[in-house]
């Protein structure tokens, strides 16, 4: 605040005129600079952990073959992780003030205000798009057990052929293989008794109970592939979570009189959503005023008011800024918040 004090004292120094309100639908004249008061806007950055979970394709024998329970749909679950809050100051659109430039010089000044993005031409235009960032998980990938399991198996069939000897006539049978495709718990059942298997030669290799001689890296790389194996056909009873992170920004713009604001709002099930999204729970944001005594020197003397040059600035106000989900504080922090301060002017001369 200190450095927009001493840049706006430095415009008066430079001003023939003194500063003036801009009106609504007011024309400005040529080689006026309008320039605005600044505000302050709260960015909130949040950030959830996403877990998606996809269930095996044997998922429902897992009790049956292995003895164990495994998830049979999918899930997708969400976790807030980190919160960020940071104060942003821009130039304030419904508070702007027009003052005449020194004919004829480009002052300090009025570059380090615009590139603030505080100081307009009447000329200008200047649009600043504000985009909400949806967060956008992973895509589901299921789980299958082609390329693991075979799929077909083959049966043999008795047949019979007919073959007349003298007046009799006989059955001779004809042995018949044939592929035909197993069934899901037929796969099922040979998965696990591939795991089991693996099991067992692992602990085979690593107590020396096996006639193959196995020492050094060569055991490491035979159990560590044993392992990999296991874990594949584990898979297909229970199932792959795959988990990453999803961020979402917000901004909140304060005014005068409101204390409470929706920043954003999170579901367990669908993550972080925007403020106007009902399918998930308010995250808030709560701004309480600290009661400070205002530094001496700010006020003007009202006989000076109307005959004196004016330059006008803000003043912000100090609040404590919390964001609540629920009972539960995620934030708190201290925030110049300039709108819900006081608009003073300044007298030069």
């Amino acid at each position: 605040m200190k450095k927009l004090i001493i840049l706006l004292l430095t415009i008066s120094l430079w001003l023939p005129l003194g500063g003036q309100p801009v009106q609504e639908g007011q024309q400005i004249p040529q080689g006026v600079v309008v320039y605005s008061l600044p505000r302050t806007c709260i960015r909130i950055v949040a950030e959830a952990q996403y877990t998606l979970f996809t269930p095996g394709p044997y998922a429902r024998y897992a009790r049956k073959y292995l003895g164990i329970d495994a998830g049979q749909s999918k899930i997708t679950t969400y976790e807030l992780s980190r919160i960020e809050m940071n104060p942003l100051l821009e130039a304030d659109p419904h508070s702007l003030y027009m003052v005449n430039l020194t004919q004829g010089r480009t002052e300090p000044w009025f570059l380090q205000l615009t590139s603030q993005g505080l100081v307009f031409l009447s000329d200008m235009h200047i649009n600043k798009e504000n985009n909400w960032r949806f967060p956008v998980a992973d895509a589901w990938q299921e789980v299958s057990d082609a390329g693991i399991i075979r799929n077909l198996k083959e049966e043999q069939t008795t047949l019979y052929r007919s073959q007349l000897t003298g007046r009799e006539i006989s059955a001779i049978p004809v042995q018949q293989t044939h592929l035909v495709e197993k069934t899901q718990e037929q796969r099922a059942e040979e998965a696990a008794r591939k795991i089991f298997q693996l099991r067992e030669m692992r602990f085979a290799i690593i107590t020396g109970d096996t006639d193959a001689i196995y020492s050094g890296e060569a055991m490491g790389a035979a159990v560590e592939e044993m392992r990999r194996m296991e874990e594949e056909y584990l898979k297909l009873f229970l199932g792959e979570s795959v988990t990453g992170k999803t961020h979402l920004t917000a901004e909140v713009i304060p005014n005068k009189e409101q204390t409470r604001y929706v920043a954003f709002r999170f579901s367990e099930t669908d993550g972080l959503l925007p403020s106007g999204d009902i399918g998930g729970r308010p995250i808030i944001l709560e701004l309480g005023a600290e009661k400070e005594d205002m530094a001496p020197g700010f006020y003007a003397d009202e006989s000076r008011v109307r005959s004196g040059t004016r330059l006008y600035y803000r003043q912000p106000a100090i609040v404590v800024v919390r964001l609540i989900d629920g009972q539960k504080e995620l934030f708190q922090a201290r925030v110049p918040v300039y709108q819900k301060g006081q608009t003073l002017n300044f007298i030069i001369n």
